[in-house]
């Protein structure tokens, strides 16, 4: 495939040969996501080419991603998560397990803050490549709400319980060393990019064919559909405690 990209709203998507970068572009929010831009990833990951190997999921700015923007959950968004709120997270849930999902090996490039959203976006790849500024948070219960993008069963499995409880439950930052040691990130080096490349030139001499079938094989052994369908369950409880009509 010639080089090409694409341009939606707050995602632009270019493709070089197997390699395709998926870049979040609201560097002066600090790439705050909608749930406009979840719809969009989803879309994005469930028509990525067959002949694209490898996908950068990548923020630009300083930031990979400060997490949800809660000018999104105003007006209409407030409504509707006060009548039924089980489409708007089933819609999120959506736009990060894809990148589970999709045979291509996924790599998240990181830097800056990578919170709540942000750091489950980052835990939907494969691998973690982050700068050394980078930071990792879980930040939803100080919104009266659970991580529910994937990202609790994803922590588990790196940290075991103990450690994600008290990441989840305290909000507090993880540095991109501590993230290294604890088995979230793979590498961390000073040009997060370069060490990027390295690793695709590294996968790339690998057979396809093997790369994605360990894929499909370590995803099942990792963890399965119930720790996202747990996440929703109970988030729908959180939302109804905060947005349903007795809290008005």
């Amino acid at each position: 495939m010639d080089a090409s990209s694409e341009q939606s709203t707050h995602i632009a998507v270019t493709v070089d040969g197997d390699c395709a970068t998926v870049s979040l572009t609201r560097p002066q929010v600090r790439n705050a996501q909608t749930p406009e831009m979840w719809n969009q990833l989803a879309d994005i990951g469930r028509s990525m080419p067959d002949d694209v190997r490898f996908v950068i999921l990548r923020g630009e700015g300083d930031d990979f991603s400060s997490g949800l923007d809660r000018n999104a959950l105003a007006g209409p968004m407030i409504e509707q998560l006060r009548d039924d709120p089980n489409p708007f997270i089933s819609a999120a849930q959506a736009g990060f397990a894809v990148w589970s999902n999709i045979p291509q090996v996924v790599i998240a490039q990181v830097q800056g803050n990578a919170i709540g959203a942000g750091f489950q976006l980052a835990l939907a790849s494969d691998v973690i490549v982050a700068a050394p500024n980078s930071r990792f948070a879980m930040r939803e219960t100080s919104l009266g709400l659970i991580p529910d993008l994937g990202g609790t069963g994803a922590l588990v499995d790196a940290l075991g319980y103990r450690r994600t409880f008290a990441l989840c439950a305290t909000g507090d930052f993880l540095s991109a060393d501590e993230a290294q040691r604890w088995g979230v990130v793979h590498r961390v080096a000073d040009d997060a990019s370069a060490a990027v490349a390295v690793l695709i030139e590294q996968l790339r001499g690998l057979d396809i064919g093997a790369l994605r079938d360990l894929k499909a094989v370590l995803r099942t052994v990792a963890r399965d559909q119930q720790s996202w369908e747990a996440e929703r369950d109970v988030q729908l409880r959180r939302l109804a405690a905060l947005f349903g009509p007795s809290s008005t």
